[in-house]
């Protein structure tokens, strides 16, 4: 049972970050709880899946300790949960090789390889090879941003578990604009814009760099935007508008309508915005 008024700020990946988190909480005065999922009422596989446990924090000091947390991991030289496409769940591998692959194909708008038994699946300017054989997935032409990372390796697969064959409507919406978005997206929910927006105040140059290695399409909106093709039938708009003297540099993520159809889960759609964020900051800056 949760604290009244407290509320999850960080997952840890094992008891070693838990005293660390612990301590550095501790010694800045900020009321916390941590909550370890090895209790009885969670199993070894719970662990496995979603973490050791959790650190709830008052709202209030939400965005301290959000800070404090972060400053004393980032340099750690553990390897941290969700990082390695090995640690997606091994049952999305079981509920696509269940799939029939003409079903798949159709549905997603890709290509199925008999030979090597794997899902060619256009992605950005590259292709990835998603095979069922090996559990594997790689990228067939290179690109800026050339590691296959578990933010990657979860879109792929869900995308090709659940996409139905619904074109793009030309509808853009918000994050907080999808059913629940206004809710999740928040907090560590938040979409990474920030690092895209001062980098592009900097030379708005960069933006066209990374549009023009991934393949994207110019927009009219804003002072520069870009449409990216990430998967056949999810199209990812950044939009950027410069800052000035009254205003801060800002961009925004928008999203097909229909981007809830192939991705039914506000997780899986931030994952996406990730992934389009790590390929676009790599291609900038290439």
């Amino acid at each position: 049972m949760e604290k009244e008024g407290y509320v999850p700020v960080y997952t840890l990946a094992n008891r070693f970050e838990a005293d660390i988190v612990a301590d550095v909480l501790e010694r800045e005065g900020v009321p916390f709880w941590i909550r370890s999922f090895e209790e009885t009422a969670y199993d070894g596989l719970f662990v496995i899946q979603k973490g050791w446990g959790q650190v709830l924090v008052p709202r209030s000091g939400f965005h301290e300790a959000i800070l404090l947390i972060y400053s004393v991991l980032k340099n750690s030289s553990q390897k941290g949960l969700y990082e390695e496409p090995d640690q997606v769940d091994p049952s999305l591998w079981d509920e696509l090789s269940a799939k029939d692959t003409e079903d798949v194909c159709q549905r997603a708008k890709v290509s199925f390889d008999e030979i090597s038994k794997s899902y060619l699946v256009p992605f950005l300017s590259s292709t990835v090879r998603c095979s069922i054989k090996d559990r594997s997935i790689e990228f067939v032409e290179p690109l800026p941003y050339d590691r296959v990372d578990f933010e990657l390796a979860l879109v792929v697969l869900h995308y090709l578990i659940h996409s139905q064959p619904i074109d793009p409507s030309g509808k853009w919406v918000g994050e907080k604009d999808i059913p629940g978005g206004n809710v999740f997206f928040y907090g560590p929910h938040q979409l990474p814009t920030r690092p895209l927006e001062e980098l592009f105040q900097v030379d708005i140059g960069y933006f066209d760099r990374a549009a023009h290695l991934l393949s994207a399409v110019r927009d009219n909106r804003g002072d520069r935007a870009y449409i990216f093709t990430v998967f056949p039938r999810v199209p990812v708009l950044l939009v950027f508008w410069k800052g000035d003297e009254e205003f801060e540099p800002r961009v925004n993520f928008r999203f097909d309508e229909t981007i809830i159809r192939h991705f039914p889960v506000l997780d899986q759609i931030f994952a996406l915005s990730y992934v389009v964020y790590r390929h676009v900051m790599a291609a900038a800056k290439k």
